[in-house]
């Protein structure tokens, strides 16, 4: 009995890794890829220097979404009461007055 519960155990941790792969990545890791495709760097930089301004430490005012931004990030949306997620979304966006992107690829 003993060994069974040892071999279904250690069969259990084996399949873990394919388990946390299937789970993705969690919504605060990373900006989703197809907002990273439609912001500019211009329009990073300037939610860098509003968070800046507003008191946010979003590290290096350089265009580039680092871990310190989505932190600030995750702050500020905290303190404006929007879905805390670490991402420049589009509620975040608009809390911020900054355009938001276009959302659709495709013309008529």
């Amino acid at each position: 009995m003993n060994k069974l519960m040892v071999v279904l155990i250690i069969s259990l941790l084996g399949l873990l890794p394919f388990v946390v792969d299937a789970a993705g990545p969690s919504p605060t890791s990373e900006q989703a890829p197809e907002q990273r495709r439609l912001l500019t760097k211009d329009q990073i930089q300037l939610a860098q220097e509003r968070l800046k301004a507003e008191g946010f430490d979003p590290g290096p005012v350089n265009g580039v979404l680092n871990p310190q931004t989505e932190a600030a990030l995750q702050r500020y949306q905290e303190k404006q009461g929007i879905p805390v997620s670490g991402a420049l979304d589009e509620a975040t966006l608009r809390e911020m007055q900054l355009s938001v992107p276009p959302t659709g690829t495709g013309g008529r």
